[in-house]
């Protein structure tokens, strides 16, 4: 910013200083519009995606069965045995995260490095889509990823604390 003043000051009212971002404002906005679509895309894949956790953890309760009337003959209590589906479940979803993250993270080095996705039209300055990995959308993924799946993974652990009550009734 005090490098545009300087420039502007130097060249005087009669012409207009720009960074990129105010050169492009429009494709800058569409990008970042962009980016919450494609971030609310990828929340309901994501749900999609956890009903097949739910399916996947709620065969292993069912086959878990013994195990888990063991773990409570042990001394177990319904919330502990809860825990351990709970636990697997985020451990599958952050295992997952970290696959996907380190995919993405990929293709990202290479539209940088290649730019293999290109812009149409000939308005811009640039030609292709620009990538800045951002920290922040990783955490965001991260966190959403493992918080769907917890929520996912309710269930079955809920259902696999209640396999206890049911051989004390």
């Amino acid at each position: 910013a005090d490098v545009i003043k300087q420039i502007q000051q130097i060249l005087g009212p009669q012409f207009l200083v720009q960074n990129k971002y105010q050169q492009n404002a429009d494709l800058y906005k569409i990008m970042q519009l962009e980016k919450w679509i494609i971030f609310a895309i990828l929340a309901l894949i994501m749900i999609v995606a956890s009903f097949n956790l739910v399916g996947a953890l709620t065969m292993l309760v069912l086959e878990k069965q013994k195990d888990i009337h063991v773990l409570n003959a042990m001394g177990a209590t319904p919330w502990d045995i809860q825990k351990i589906f709970l636990m697997l479940s985020a451990v599958m979803a952050l295992l997952g995260a970290f696959i996907g993250g380190g995919i993405a993270s990929l293709f990202c080095w290479l539209q940088f490095k290649f730019h293999f996705i290109k812009l149409g039209g000939s308005s811009f300055i640039i030609d292709y889509y620009p990538i800045q990995p951002m920290a922040i959308d990783y955490i965001a993924i991260i966190i959403l990823v493992v918080s769907i799946a917890i929520l996912a993974g309710w269930i079955p652990s809920r259902k696999a604390a209640a396999k206890i009550y049911e051989r004390i009734v």
